[in-house]
C-alpha cells in the first residue's frame, strides 16, 4: 500500500470455540475496567497560518460476528442489528469478526459514506493458500473520511489448537484522507488467539513491522484486537519490542487510560514530519453498546479514541 502524507490530489474471543456447522474459530475475551469521557464528536477541519488541522473520532470493535450457535455465549442474530446504528456516532470505525454472515445487517442503517468492500471469502481471496480456511479475515472499516481500497494481508502462520487456521486472520491497510491533500495510513488487525500461540503472535508483529517499514513509514494509526497484554509473558516484551522497532506509541502512553491501560483492544499510532497525530480521549463505550437488558452486545468492549491532527 502506498503511504500518503501530503498528497497532490485527494484519495479518497477468541476464547474456546466449539465446532459447529463445520466452522470452528477462536475468539478472545474482551477486557474489563473503568473509563471516563464525553460523547464522540464529528470530524472537523480548520485552516490556520500554520497549515490545516482538525479532529475526528474513532472506534475499534470486535463485533462477535460468527454465525449464531458457533459461540454459545453470543447472540449475533439479536445483537448485530443493535450494533449497526450505534457505529454511526464515530467518524472512523474499525471492526473485527465481521465475517460476512451479518455484514449487510450491520450496515443496514450505516450513515458512513465510505464502507470497505467485505472480504469475498477464502474461495476468492486466499493469497497464502490456507486450505483449512472457512472464512475471510473479518476486518472492515466504516468511515466519514475518505478511505482507499483495503489491502488485506493474512498472517502467514496460524494456531490450529485455537481454531485460528479456519480463518484468514491478519491485518487490513488503507489510506485515510484527513483533508484534501493530507492523509495518513490506517490499519486494522486481529491477531492470533489462544495461550499456546505466543510465538505466533510474535511472528504476527514481525510481519506487521515489515509491512509498515515497506509500505507505511510515516504517520499511521493501527487499531484492533491485539490479543496481547503488557502484563502477560511474553506478550509484554513482544509489544514493547514492536513499539521500539516501529516508533509507534500506545494511546495509553499519551492519554491517562486508568484501569483500561492494558486491554487487548487498543490503538497504536505514529506521527511524521508532516502530520502530527494526538489522541485526546480514550474510553470503552460499555454503557452504550448493550442490549435492552443492559447486557454487552459482544464479548469485547468497543474502544473509542478521539484524535486531533495538524500539519
Amino acid at each position: 500500500m502506498r503511504s500518503i502524507r501530503h498528497l497532490r490530489s485527494p484519495s479518497v474471543r477468541f476464547g474456546a470455540v466449539s465446532c459447529a456447522l463445520g466452522l470452528l474459530l477462536a475468539c478472545s475475551d474482551g477486557g474489563e475496567g473503568d473509563g471516563d469521557g464525553e460523547a464522540a464528536s464529528t470530524a472537523s477541519t480548520t485552516s490556520t497560518t500554520t497549515g490545516p488541522e482538525g479532529t475526528f473520532t474513532s472506534l475499534t470493535y470486535n463485533v462477535a460476528g460468527l454465525p449464531q450457535g458457533i459461540n454459545p455465549d453470543q447472540n449475533p442474530e439479536q445483537n448485530q442489528p443493535l450494533i449497526g446504528p450505534l457505529l454511526n456516532a464515530y467518524d472512523v470505525v474499525l471492526v473485527q469478526e465481521d465475517f460476512g454472515t451479518y455484514t449487510e445487517v450491520l450496515r443496514a442503517e450505516a450513515e458512513h459514506p465510505h464502507l470497505s468492500d467485505p472480504h469475498p471469502g477464502p474461495q476468492v481471496l486466499n493469497p497464502i493458500g490456507r486450505v483449512e480456511a472457512a472464512v475471510g479475515d473479518g476486518l472492515n472499516i466504516h468511515s466519514r473520511l475518505p478511505i482507499g481500497e483495503l489491502e488485506r494481508v493474512p498472517w502467514t502462520g496460524c494456531g490450529a489448537a485455537s481454531g485460528d487456521c479456519l480463518a484468514l486472520k491478519g491485518f487490513a491497510a488503507t489510506e485515510l484522507t484527513l483533508e484534501d491533500g493530507v492523509g495518513i495510513d490506517l490499519y486494522t488487525l486481529h491477531m492470533e488467539a489462544g495461550g499456546a500461540d505466543s510465538a505466533l503472535r510474535g511472528d504476527d508483529l514481525a510481519q506487521l513491522a515489515a509491512h509498515l517499514a515497506a509500505h507505511a513509514p510515516g504517520a499511521v494509526i493501527i487499531g484492533g484486537d491485539w490479543n496481547l497484554e503488557y502484563a502477560d509473558d511474553p506478550d509484554g516484551d513482544q509489544l514493547r519490542s514492536f513499539l521500539a522497532e516501529t516508533g509507534l506509541q500506545d494511546v495509553c502512553d499519551v492519554v491517562d487510560c486508568g484501569a483500561d491501560a492494558d486491554v487487548i483492544d487498543r490503538f497504536l499510532f505514529r506521527s511524521d514530519d508532516r502530520v502530527t497525530l494526538e489522541p485526546t480521549r480514550h474510553h470503552f463505550e460499555r454503557e452504550t453498546f448493550v442490549d435492552p437488558a443492559g447486557l454487552p452486545l459482544s464479548d469485547h468492549d468497543p474502544l473509542a479514541v478521539d484524535w486531533s491532527w495538524s500539519t
